[in-house]
């Protein structure tokens, strides 16, 4: 008798509304995304206040920050956990030792990350989840309590730094532009791809470094093991759709109200420290509890089979999440950058949201006629020809 291989999901064992909070999460990683990737450093680091009268550049960065900075990003995280809890349970169900193929997955993915880190977006993603994923495979044998439990002391670890670092001393606000963020600035609008990419590689450096100094690296590695978590407790069924209702409206109101109070807060001139710590606080507990009402309205959509055909488009979408998020910053470095249009610094926030809109649609319509006729995206078909030896 053969010995069992290795081999990813199968389309059969997916779960389509995994694929569509997928998909409708990368929208909102396009939306925080692409004014990092299309608008100067001054800018990005430093959007002015909307208690400064910055007008529609200021409210356009203000409602991406209370909508979807870190709500969409916290999707992504869970449900690479769920994807990767769901591997290795698949696996082990069919007698297949996860050590022979998912350390080798890590591996590929990190390399992914570094090369985008480096190559396209200084604000990758993929390296820090290679590093949980780790972390995830180290806790696999909890239980799901055990893991949420882990999952809260992250949590608080990250919050508490974002409150030393953000709140306390005001980390990451004012214009943030130092005479080596001025110098990528120029290489990333005017330089040629060697050029930008010794610039995106000082300035990926110095965010994996800040990253682990606030509650994004933290936030990452908890909302993996609750993905997980998720996963085995049996929430992402269609059995519990009640529950999601409840999480639409229980998450929605109360990030929604912490949103609100962060905005009125955020951005102020000689903010006293307490009201500071304040606002990180609603911030970071308005953008997990907004990330849970979003998922829970994603949830109720689906289970109610209404506009079926958008439905299944942004699902394609999702089956495809490496090569659609690695190929948005590829089409922005190719519109913004020294080596391709060289459009950098030339759009406001308002403009820029269009160009997300526009570049999601075209996602969603080519990942249709992708998934169509293949198994998965170009990225994901060569991360699984590097994960998996062939048989």
């Amino acid at each position: 008798m053969s010995e069992p291989n290795a081999a990813p999901v199968a389309a059969s064992e997916r779960i389509e509304f995994l694929d569509v909070l997928r998909g409708v999460a990368l929208f909102g990683i396009l939306v925080v995304n692409l004014p990092f990737l299309g608008m100067s450093m001054s800018e990005t680091l430093g959007w002015p206040s909307i208690w400064d009268g910055g007008g529609a550049n200021a409210w356009a960065g203000a409602l991406v920050r209370a909508l979807a900075e870190n709500k969409f990003m916290a999707l992504f995280s869970t449900l690479f956990g769920v994807g990767l809890a769901l591997q290795v349970d698949r696996a082990e169900a069919r007698g297949v030792d996860p050590s022979s193929f998912y350390p080798r997955r890590l591996k590929v993915l990190a390399l992914f990350g570094a090369l985008n880190g480096t190559l396209i977006f200084f604000g990758d993603i993929l390296l820090p989840y290679a590093i949980a994923g780790t972390v995830l495979y180290l806790l696999r044998k909890k239980s799901p309590r055990a893991m949420l439990w882990i999952a809260a002391c992250l949590l608080v670890i990250g919050v508490t730094l974002s409150v030393i670092f953000e709140g306390l001393y005001g980390a990451g606000g004012g214009d943030g532009m130092g005479d080596d963020m001025r110098a990528a600035d120029v290489a990333l609008a005017e330089g040629s791809f060697l050029e930008g990419s010794a610039a995106r590689g000082m300035i990926y450096m110095s965010w994996l470094v800040y990253s682990s100094m606030i509650a994004f690296n933290w936030r990452i590695m908890a909302l993996f093991l609750v993905g997980a978590a998720l996963l085995r407790s049996g929430w992402v069924s269609q059995d519990r759709a009640p529950l999601h209702r409840r999480v639409m409206v229980y998450g929605l109101t109360i990030g929604l109200l912490c949103e609100g109070c962060s905005l009125a807060l955020h951005g102020r001139e000689g903010l006293d420290v307490a009201l500071r710590v304040v606002d990180v606080l609603l911030h970071q507990l308005g953008g997990l509890a907004l990330s849970a009402g979003y998922a829970g309205a994603v949830a109720t959509w689906c289970w109610s089979g209404k506009m079926s055909k958008l439905r299944r488009g942004i699902a394609s979408t999702g089956r495809m999440a490496l090569t659609n998020y690695l190929g948005q910053n590829i089409v922005a470095g190719l519109i913004f950058c020294g080596h391709g249009f060289g459009l950098y610094g030339e759009f406001k926030r308002p403009e820029i949201f269009a160009m997300c809109v526009a570049i999601y649609a075209a996602q969603v319509a080519l990942s249709s006629a992708w998934m169509a006729r293949a198994s998965g995206g170009p990225f994901e078909l060569l991360w699984r020809r590097l994960t998996y030896p062939r048989r």
